[in-house]
């Protein structure tokens, strides 16, 4: 079974999730001169680790990745970082997505809770009025989920999951459960694949 969002709702939570991916880590306050431009740092992607990866997908990775490929989604093919979902044991239907160049979300319903994988080839850096107030940490609490965030391929990724019962549901109140989910990815595609 597939889950099926409509376009302006993919694109509302493309929208959102770039901008929360920029701002996911570390909380931020106004501090710094507001004179400035922001600097946005652009990565090199390894596509042959990326291109290992995906050659080495599973017979079910490889279904649920000609699966996803076959729906045709918007803004797969112009990605200029490997697209990075589910993978079969994650057990989850294939993800909405939204993909924009340089940045993509892949969105889930769960039992329960939603999840979203967003990955990101730009990273602002030197914004103007904003610095960071703690230091990042690959693990999040969000209060309604949580987020882990890496690099991988040189391309930044999240996994952001929000669960109806934050406080109850272990999905958003362990680390483990999100960075066992992210050894579950595969590489769907990517430009240069």
């Amino acid at each position: 079974m597939t889950s099926s969002i409509p376009a302006t709702v993919g694109s509302a939570l493309l929208a959102t999730a770039i901008t929360l991916t920029l701002v996911a880590g570390p909380a931020f306050a106004v501090d710094k001169p507001v004179n400035q431009a922001p600097t946005r740092a652009i990565s090199t992607i390894d596509w042959d680790a990326a291109r290992s990866i995906r050659a080495g997908a599973n017979d079910e990775d490889e279904a649920i990745i000609n699966a996803f490929i076959a729906r045709d989604p918007a803004g797969l093919t112009e990605m200029k970082l490997p697209v990075m979902i589910l993978g079969a044991n994650a057990e989850a239907d294939l993800p909405a997505f939204q993909g924009q160049g340089n940045a993509y979300t892949a969105y889930y319903v769960l039992e329960g809770a939603q999840l979203s994988i967003m990955g990101a080839k730009t990273l602002l850096v030197n914004v103007p009025g904003l610095s960071f107030r703690h230091d990042a940490s690959t693990y999040e609490s969000t209060g309604d989920g949580a987020d882990h965030m890496f690099n991988r391929f040189g391309a930044f990724y999240t996994l952001r999951i929000t669960c109806d019962a934050p406080t109850k549901d272990t999905r958003c109140i362990e680390p483990s459960y999100l960075a066992e989910l992210a050894q579950t990815l595969t590489v769907a595609k990517g430009s240069e694949q």
